[in-house]
């Protein structure tokens, strides 16, 4: 039996060796692009159908009504969550949103129906996407819990570091622990008798606050007080 030539065994085995390596290296790129083409169509929201109408009242910074075909449409913008108009905030993220849409013919690009039977959509005013720019603007989170998009999270971190909408707050109350805190109220501070407290003195800004409000014994820096001392709190009326 004739024995292979060593010198060809060899080479054939790098030759194989490269040809194994060339598949490999090919097989990455394959899955490296098919992976970004996954997470960036992910990102995007899927719309499942387009709507037309004027929009006849704006509810808050995240929720209208439109007009279409005579037929009043509640839309829930998508990816965005505003704060709600009994929280700080709430009445400047409505006025916002108002100033871009209210009155104007819209498109909806319509992504689902939430629990509530509420359209969710992104709201078009011509080329302008007044869900990005709430948040660009800081007047709406980007609602990462629903909503993976790298723009809108990008906008939202733009705003923070410009101090934009309620970014100027040194600490603004996201909208969902605003509603848990409402669902499952914190403990209340106790006076020296362990009865609970009625009202709280803000001592910095010298604002009153009362047990309903957000802000009742949350202050760095504040005491239990009566109920004509400092100015009342412009939201819960101190």
């Amino acid at each position: 039996m004739t024995m292979p030539d060593a010198n060809y065994v060899s080479a054939n085995g790098r030759t194989t060796n490269l040809l194994n390596l060339s598949c490999a290296f090919a097989g990455a790129v394959l899955a490296g692009f098919l992976l970004t083409a996954t997470l960036a169509c992910a990102e995007q929201p899927r719309f499942t159908d387009e709507l037309q109408g004027k929009v006849v009242s704006v509810a808050d910074g995240d929720t209208v009504t439109v007009l279409v075909n005579k037929e009043q449409v509640r839309v829930r913008l998508d990816g965005i969550d505003a704060p709600e108009s009994n929280q700080s905030f709430g009445a400047r993220a409505k006025q916002a949103l108002s100033g871009l849409v209210f009155g104007k013919t819209v498109t909806i690009k319509k992504t689902g129906t939430d629990r509530f039977g509420r359209t969710l959509g992104v709201i078009m005013v011509g080329d302008l996407d007044a869900n990005a720019k709430m948040i660009e603007d800081g007047w709406a989170w980007h609602y990462k819990q629903y909503n993976q998009e790298n723009r809108l999270a990008q906008l939202e971190d733009a705003a923070r570091q410009a101090k934009r909408g309620f970014w100027a707050d040194p600490a603004p109350l996201a909208p969902w622990e605003f509603r848990a805190r409402q669902r499952t109220p914190g403990p209340v501070p106790e006076t020296s008798d362990g009865s609970p407290l009625a009202y709280w003195l803000n001592v910095s800004s010298g604002v009153r606050h009362n047990s309903t409000c957000e802000h009742f014994g949350q202050t760095k820096r504040g005491r239990s007080c009566g109920p004509d001392e400092g100015r009342p709190c412009g939201k819960c009326g101190g």
